[in-house]
């Protein structure tokens, strides 16, 4: 069954464009926001935004985030569903070419834009974030609410 709750778990991952990222302020205050992502594996989620927004200066403060990446086209009660814990920070500099690179040929393959290094580095608005799961879960449709079971990763 595990190996069907992952499979399901990153055809989620695979085919939803929008992750919902649960962040919090200093004072435990929650702050969530919709991200355009792509993912690599059930480890790893890409996405852009600008450093000055407010869910990426609390990700500053505090790295700790949750996300959720559901199909929200679905019934009611009908929706499967991945959920994690994560690290979320700015992607490291030595990892970007290669990161962005992943973001992009994703990003492409859906009709968005390809990016290049200069359009997340030096004055450019945008910046290549990047969460990586510790914890996730899965909600299938089939298990009725709030029976998440927990991906190996």
């Amino acid at each position: 069954m595990t190996d069907e709750m992952t499979a399901k778990a990153r055809a989620i991952l695979d085919t939803t464009r929008y992750a919902v990222l649960g962040t919090a302020t200093p004072t435990g205050e929650p702050w969530v926001s919709p991200v355009y992502f792509v993912n690599d594996g059930l480890t790893t989620l890409l996405w852009l935004s600008r450093p000055t927004s407010h869910h990426s200066l609390l990700i500053a403060e505090n790295s700790r985030i949750a996300v959720t990446v559901f199909d929200s086209t679905v019934v009611m009660g009908g929706a499967t569903a991945f959920y994690a814990r994560a690290r979320a920070a700015l992607c490291p500099t030595a990892d970007l070419p290669a990161q962005l690179e992943a973001f992009s040929t994703r990003s492409a393959a859906v009709g968005f834009p390809t990016w290049r290094p200069d359009q997340v580095t030096g004055d450019a608005p945008l910046r290549l974030y990047r969460a990586v799961v510790t914890e996730a879960w899965l909600l299938p449709a089939e298990a009725g609410p709030e029976r998440r079971i927990p991906l190996p990763l």
